[in-house]
């Protein structure tokens, strides 16, 4: 038996509901001055530019920004909690 996956096109990747691609594609390739803006307030919305970036990131720069503020949900905030070991503080 064998399975066919219809796979969504390049432009069409899943968002989290505040509109930012998956946290996966966009964090580890992050710069370091901005993951590091982030992390001084996980829970503070993101920059518009921030946003904009993350959008570029995934080849998503044709897309409007999201409305309002966008925050990270806890899952993003626990996803980059196990990445902030790998940055370097100095």
């Amino acid at each position: 038996m064998s399975t066919i996956a219809d796979l969504a096109p390049r432009g069409d990747r899943p968002r989290r509901r505040h509109g930012l691609p998956p946290i996966g594609l966009w964090w580890p390739r992050l710069e370091h001055p901005l993951q590091w803006e982030l992390l001084e307030n996980l829970d503070a919305p993101l920059r518009p530019a921030v946003v904009r970036r993350v959008f570029d990131l995934c080849d998503l720069e044709d897309r409007p920004l999201p409305l309002g503020l966008v925050r990270l949900d806890v899952d993003e905030r626990a996803f980059i909690a196990g990445w902030a070991h790998t940055l370097s503080w100095d």
